[in-house]
């Protein structure tokens, strides 16, 4: 299952709501934005390991005044390649270990996304900035060690964004700390058998795109 989830808003004009389920996770500029609006083929490996798959099982506050909500939907609808309307102001406590996946400790992340779109004449801008923080429990083969209780996760996203009015230009980029596999030692005995060790530990990462 890809997107299971409700929305509850706490207002006529829905500038306030809660979205409770396995949705997608406010964070960046990309992951968030639908496939079928994406220029690029795939979304971005450096922001998209944020969160494999785009989606979690968690509890999201969107907080977006009326005429903000309208210039995304705007930038949506016509065409523009926005991600959609995921909030001024995002703010969630999720599972952490991807789409379709159990949890494994009892540790949850947490996120927080500001976006704003605005004009300046007939050109459409958008600016954002997002973190977020947790521990990732890595899944591991025989002779690889990682800690069971999970890996602190923790990275910072700033993007910008000129609207294609026909000319477009979209920079994203984001720095932390995450789980790494350390170099593999390979052994072989004596029949020719080989034995993988290694280790995840954290470590620092940065990645980006324009």
């Amino acid at each position: 299952i890809r997107d299971w989830y409700f929305d509850v808003a706490l207002d006529p004009d829905k500038e306030f709501r809660f979205r409770v389920g396995q949705s997608k996770v406010p964070y960046g500029f990309e992951n968030p934005q639908s496939s079928s609006n994406r220029l690029p083929m795939d979304r971005s490996d450096a922001i998209n390991s944020a969160a494999n798959g785009e989606r979690d099982l968690g509890l999201f506050f969107y907080y977006a005044p009326k005429e903000v909500r309208r210039r995304l939907k705007d930038l949506t609808d016509s065409g523009l390649k926005g991600s959609g309307d995921y909030g001024m102001l995002a703010v969630g406590v999720y599972e952490g270990q991807t789409i379709n996946a159990a949890d494994t400790n009892k540790n949850k992340h947490v996120v927080a996304r500001l976006a704003y779109p605005f004009l300046f004449g007939e050109q459409y801008f958008e600016l954002g900035v997002s973190g977020y923080t947790g521990k990732y429990v890595v899944r591991t083969d025989a002779g690889i060690v990682a800690n069971p209780e999970g890996i602190r996760d923790a990275r910072a996203n700033a993007y910008f964004v000129l609207y294609p009015q026909p000319f477009g230009l979209q920079v994203e980029y984001n720095i932390g700390d995450g789980p790494e596999l350390d170099p593999i030692i390979i052994s072989t005995d004596e029949e020719g058998e080989e034995t993988i060790t290694g280790a995840v530990q954290r470590k620092h990462l940065h990645g980006g795109y324009a």
